[in-house]
């Protein structure tokens, strides 16, 4: 029971964290795909975290070896095929 558990909170992190990838980067002057006149054609230079990007750190960095740990012992519940 405590493994399901924790395979849905790895699944729930990690899916959190790639969801709030889309708004951990952008420009200080507004939303960055529709400010084309501020920025030009190549923005690059522009782009900076917000402030969502520590939660997506967070996430991915508690999902993804929680996910990873639970997978690397999952084929002991199997009797190894």
């Amino acid at each position: 029971m405590t493994r399901t558990v924790l395979w849905l909170a790895g699944g729930a992190l990690c899916a959190a964290g790639f969801l709030s990838l889309i708004f951990s980067f952008g420009a200080g002057y507004g939303d960055f795909n529709q400010a084309l006149s501020a920025a030009g054609f190549d923005g690059m230079g522009d782009i900076e975290t917000t402030s969502f990007f520590p939660i997506t750190v967070f996430c991915l960095a508690l999902g993804g070896p929680l996910l990873i740990g639970l997978n690397a012992t999952a084929w002991r519940e199997t009797g190894g095929y």
